[in-house]
């Protein structure tokens, strides 16, 4: 059985209008990546407490520290400079000892918001590199988060990008299964695979399917320029997707990231079609979550 959740700066950046909406769609877990115009890490002390009283307040449940450690991150540093991904999505940025120093922060995070698990990325792609290569640098790169979230107890999960060296499960797995630790698992973001042209299912789920450990949903069309749409209306199999992880006793989290911008309604409407089309799904698969 596995659990539902929102992405809450898909809501809203108002971090407390966001938990309202999400508990008024009967829903409990949530993760949290941005909120205030701020990523999680970077929230001073009277943040970190005034957002721990609103999730106790709304009766919310974290699933998962959605932090974007090593994303905007040097593979091999060469001094640059990192833009911003796209308007929305806030990121940190800096060297790896940054990085380093934010994955302290969030797991000092996770003992807060009571939650043992943090996202991470696979270093944004700056230079053309072969696939074995770029399993083998970000593997190093790697070795030592994972053995500081070994220590503190806490779960590291990979998140496949576009923008990245892992941009579809298949990286991710192999990097995982290099590292070969309980505290180092997936996030599969199937659209992510199909943003980088990869096929989501069934080949990218097989090549990842004994490590996720959380998943993203969200849905898009290639009707004229690609963009969002709400889940079911676009092009993504999450029938057999679920289905998939449903066979396989699959007992994370989904969180729902989609992207989509209602007209009218906004992101709270976006929200709100991404559940109730997943909704038809589960009760056509007769799945049951938690």
């Amino acid at each position: 059985m596995f659990s539902i959740g929102v992405i809450t700066d898909q809501v809203s950046m108002d971090f407390e209008k966001a938990l309202q909406f999400i508990g008024d769609l009967g829903l409990e877990y949530i993760e949290i990546h941005a909120l205030w115009d701020k990523n999680i890490e970077e929230l001073n002390e009277e943040e970190v407490s005034r957002a721990y009283r609103l999730v106790q307040k709304y009766s919310m449940k974290v699933s998962l520290i959605s932090s974007t450690l090593f994303l905007q991150c040097h593979l091999e540093e060469n001094g640059k400079k990192f833009g911003p991904i796209d308007d929305y999505f806030i990121t940190i940025a800096g060297g790896y000892d940054f990085h380093l120093s934010a994955l302290k922060r969030c797991i000092d995070l996770c003992r807060i918001f009571e939650t043992d698990k943090i996202r991470t990325f696979g270093f944004i792609e700056e230079q053309t590199l072969d696939q074995r290569t770029a399993i083998q640098k970000v593997t190093e790169k790697l070795r030592d988060p994972v053995k500081m979230a070994e220590e503190a107890g806490v779960t590291l999960l990979l998140e496949n990008c576009p923008h990245t060296y892992l941009q579809y499960g298949a990286g991710s797995a192999q990097v995982i299964q290099a590292l070969n630790s309980k505290r180092f698992k997936a996030l599969w973001d199937p659209a992510n695979t199909l943003r980088a042209d990869g096929k989501p299912f069934p080949d990218d789920y097989q090549a990842i399917r004994g490590s996720i450990e959380h998943a993203h949903f969200k849905d898009l069309s290639f009707e004229g320029e690609p963009h969002m749409v709400p889940l079911g209306e676009g092009v993504m199999d999450y029938r057999g997707i679920v289905g998939s992880l449903l066979e396989d006793h699959y007992s994370g989290t989904i969180s729902l990231e989609p992207e989509y911008v209602a007209d009218p309604g906004g992101r709270p409407e976006g929200v709100r079609r991404a559940y109730q089309g997943l909704r038809i799904i589960l009760e056509e698969l007769g799945a049951r979550t938690t």
